[in-house]
């Protein structure tokens, strides 16, 4: 309680002052019961409600109680009335004090990922927006402090500026980007620096047949990759690169990933607890990483984001030298011809539009890597290899203002000389793709490798494309 008089009677004085809005938040982990136990205390222009952003997060809210400003009797508040996930309070006020639990347990079980929260062997990783209340119009130069009080065996990592021990500061607008938090048994990996950037690597402790120093070389390859690819480091955010590693029981070396880019960045990878190989050729890691790269986006448009991403870290596993020119073309050629084609009169826009609804991901994704093929090679063909999918997509990225939709599809056309993309993404009809992998020499696809046929008429593009070494 004493806390939260004292975090009253400072946002008051900040109010009076005009000083942007503030909410700070102390943080009690309780792993072992596998919740939070937060104390919060709010100042802003009037509200009457405190909300959570993730759809659905308010249901894991337990315990919600407003202690008055006058040391009165706490009131106790309905947690989520309305499904809206918000807490609201009995009248508009400036100023607000409350403590609420976060049940980890409900959020993991109803939503089972990381945007909401997972357990992990050795922790927990959380996305901010499914914990913090905050006034449900947080203005972007809010300021927002959180400090962790730990007991010894655990410890955070979160991108946010440290100001303190286990205590962190950062602005609304960083909230609204998001961030990962890990809390656990956690440790911290030698952070690889370039000319480039930095990356800090955190590790949760936890049995794993890979090395330390392994894990590190894995993120540290595909760094230098997309370095040279994007010749300059992925993230364009001015600080570090928080990445947070946590085993769990698989073979293959990269299981899982997610990325959050907007502000300071945040990256989770998954990767096999009993993988001792097979870190050289992992996409995983790659992909994910490749989006930290990727134009700022007004919208989503996961046949662009998506699509394009998986179709450049393919080639980039041959430009690495990771897998020869035949292996790629195989997992290029399986992918495209199982997914590129419109299902049942669908196209490929209608797709990335309804994706989160028809959960047709590999359809999304590869076909927008067909589409990313066919844009390549109109590109190459037209400048007569002087220009690629690459220089479009470095242009894209040094973007300052998000990108419609409708600008990427006219910059991708532009590119290509005609409405390639907008035409491609509107079809609900046979694409021509077979006939341009036959005419890259790309056959069939035995074992997991593509039989090429170096008499095609495109052939020498086909092999610039996967064997061009990297800038």
């Amino acid at each position: 309680m004493s806390f939260v008089l004292l975090g009253l009677s400072l946002l008051a004085a900040s109010v009076a002052a005009g000083v942007p809005a503030r909410v700070s938040y102390v943080i009690t982990p309780r792993l072992e019961q596998r919740r939070l136990e937060v104390a919060t205390a709010v100042s802003a222009s009037a509200f009457t409600r405190l909300c959570v952003d993730m759809p659905g997060a308010g249901g894991a809210l337990r315990d919600v109680v407003l202690h008055p400003a006058d040391g009165g009797s706490p009131t106790e508040l309905q947690a989520d009335p309305d499904d809206e996930d918000c807490v609201h309070l009995p009248s508009a006020r400036t100023q607000a004090s409350l403590r609420y639990v976060v049940d980890l347990a409900a959020l993991s079980r109803h939503h089972n990922d990381a945007d909401f929260a997972s357990e992990l062997p050795g922790g927990w990783v959380f996305h901010d927006a499914a914990v913090l209340l905050h006034p449900a119009d947080l203005p972007d130069d809010a300021e927002l402090r959180v400090e962790f009080v730990v007991r010894a065996g655990v410890s955070v990592a979160t991108p946010w500026k440290a100001d303190g021990p286990g205590r962190f500061v950062f602005s609304g607008r960083q909230h609204d980007a998001g961030a990962y938090v890990a809390l656990g048994a956690l440790r911290t990996l030698a952070p690889i620096t370039t000319p480039q950037g930095t990356a800090q690597l955190t590790v949760l402790d936890a049995p794993k047949r890979a090395s330390d120093a392994t894990l590190r070389d894995w993120l540290a390859r595909q760094l230098s990759t997309l370095s040279a690819y994007y010749r300059a480091w992925p993230s364009t955010w001015p600080g570090p690169l928080h990445v947070v590693l946590a085993g769990v029981p698989a073979d293959e070396a990269g299981v899982f990933g997610t990325v959050l880019r907007r502000q300071a960045p945040s990256v989770l990878l998954l990767f096999g607890a009993q993988a001792t190989q097979g870190f050289d050729d992992d996409w995983v890691a790659l992909h994910e990483l490749f989006h930290l790269g990727n134009p700022p986006i007004d919208g989503r448009f996961a046949w662009f984001i998506e699509g394009f991403t998986t179709y450049v870290s393919e080639l980039l596993r041959g430009r690495a030298g990771a897998r020869d020119e035949a292996r790629v073309w195989g997992d290029l050629a399986q992918g495209l011809r199982t997914y590129c084609q419109p299902e049942d009169g669908v196209s490929l826009g209608q797709a990335s539009r309804e994706l989160r609804r028809v959960q047709n991901w590999q359809r999304v994704y590869w076909g927008g890597a067909c589409l990313a093929l066919r844009v390549d090679v109109a590109i190459r063909q037209r400048s007569k290899g002087k220009q690629s999918l690459d220089d479009v997509l470095r242009a894209l990225r040094s973007s300052k203002v998000k990108l419609t939709e409708a600008q990427v599809v006219e910059a991708l056309d532009a590119a290509v000389g005609g409405p390639l993309a907008r035409t491609h993404l509107a079809s609900r009809t046979p694409l021509p793709l077979d006939e341009l992998l036959r005419a890259l020499g790309v056959g069939a696809v035995v074992d997991g490798r593509a039989v090429l046929d170096d008499s095609a008429r495109l052939a020498r593009l086909r092999r610039d494309l996967v064997s061009a070494p990297l800038p």
